[in-house]
């Protein structure tokens, strides 16, 4: 009769572990969903960033040229994976992704350098004084010109180290 007493609790502490691994296994899951959903909700946003950077860069090019168009169309493309983003689970457009890069590998780089190239012209248009232009042509420590003799003032005016040259 001694043995019923230790099934008891044995049982006991099999449905204490099961319970247990049951509220675990449960908070871990809900993190996950907490995860994906801000990871989903960041996605959603940087996409949008992108869309809204190559409907910039359309803007830049000719209108009706070739790059306007590609940019245009890129723009319009992630328009709509931004907008299905919150509609899809992060595994689902991970496959998407995926398998738009691996069916159209041309687009998915070309649209990549289209970005690139919209993010340098972003950043050299947001440079208020044009300091990138200057920058190996100023002395970072005076602010005084030091460069090639096409920005050289000096040298443009016919004087070289302070003299005059004929």
């Amino acid at each position: 009769m001694t043995d019923h007493p230790t099934k008891n609790n044995e049982s006991d502490l099999r449905d204490t572990l099961d319970n247990t691994v049951t509220a675990a296994s449960e908070f871990a899951h809900r993190q996950v969903e907490r995860a994906a959903d801000q990871a989903t909700d960041q996605a959603e946003m940087e996409v949008t960033r992108a869309a809204d950077a190559a409907v910039a860069a359309s803007k830049e090019f000719e209108p009706g040229s070739l790059q306007a168009q590609a940019a245009g169309q890129i723009a319009a493309q992630l328009q709509t994976v931004a907008s299905s983003i919150s509609d899809t689970d992060l595994a689902a457009a991970t496959a998407k992704a995926k398998t738009f890069a691996r069916e159209n590998p041309a687009l998915f780089l070309g649209g990549a350098v289209l970005l690139g190239f919209a993010a340098a012209r972003f950043l050299k248009a947001s440079d208020p004084e044009g300091r990138g232009a200057l920058l190996g042509d100023t002395d970072p420590w005076t602010g005084h010109v030091t460069g090639s003799p096409r920005t050289n003032p000096a040298h443009e005016a016919g004087l070289s180290n302070g003299s005059m040259s004929s």
